[in-house]
């Protein structure tokens, strides 16, 4: 991770050292997104039931149910913003954007509840669509070719998660959960970026560009009691450090104004 982020500044930095004023762009763009996330197996649990428990002569509810056959899928997003590029000369620029973005993941899989009456097993169609909505910046070097109809991009991307909702499925159920942020997920994250853009009749681009996150933004309780209850007879949850990493594909199409 420091070796590729160390890469991009570099990159930043050598195309502002060589700024002199030659052309200022800017722009809007709007397209959309493919999202899956790299997540760890702690997070294939379904919060969306819970099963009762014995402690300490007391019956608590707890949610642990695991998702079997978990196979994570792309979900797809909606992009829309604004660009401003300070181009130095004919092959290298600086670009900066703000822009709204979703990334997220989607889950199938099967979950099976024991039925506490009769001791008897029960196994449901599972699936489940995890989306967060993003306001990101973007800081971008650009080295153009042939002639300024194409550039290869390189830069980071910071982002704020202001959402994340997770929709959930089992058999005939469903279940809509907003997650909290701070305690749930972070809502920071940064991403590094690399991608093209192809330039036609000076104003419109399109950009294809692939976005790779490197932290950890869900913060996920472990679904069993791992502490039992403390001392006023209440459950105790602990916090793993599950892998929950975004990536993303973003296409868009833009128009540049000047």
């Amino acid at each position: 991770m420091k070796r590729i982020l160390f890469t991009i500044a570099a990159v930043i930095i050598l195309s502002v050292s060589g700024l002199a004023q030659e052309s200022l762009h800017y722009g809007v763009f709007l397209g959309g997104s493919v999202n899956w996330m790299k997540i760890g197996d702690n997070l294939f649990y379904d919060d969306s039931e819970v099963n009762t428990v014995m402690i300490s002569e007391g019956n608590y509810e707890v949610s642990y149910l695991t998702v079997n056959d978990a196979k994570v899928a792309p979900n797809f997003g909606f992009v829309i913003g604004g660009m401003f590029e300070y181009q130095a000369s004919n092959r290298v620029g600086l670009q900066l954007e703000l822009f709204y973005n979703q990334s997220g993941y989607k889950l199938t899989g099967n979950v099976r509840k024991k039925n506490i009456e009769d001791d008897e097993y029960v196994t449901y169609g599972y699936k489940a669509s995890t989306k967060m909505s993003n306001v990101s910046a973007a800081i971008m070097a650009k080295v153009y070719f042939f002639d300024q109809l194409m550039s290869l991009d390189l830069g980071v991307q910071p982002s704020f998660c202001f959402r994340m909702i997770k929709e959930a499925e089992r058999g005939i159920n469903h279940k809509s959960v907003v997650y909290n942020s701070d305690s749930e997920f972070d809502p920071l994250s940064i991403n590094a970026l690399g991608g093209v853009t192809f330039n036609f009749f000076d104003n419109i681009f399109v950009s294809a560009r692939f976005s790779l996150g490197f932290m950890d933004l869900i913060r996920q309780k472990t679904p069993y009691l791992e502490s039992g209850v403390d001392a006023d007879d209440q459950i105790h949850y602990n916090y793993d450090d599950a892998v929950s990493q975004t990536r993303s594909v973003l296409l868009t199409v833009g128009y540049k104004i000047r």
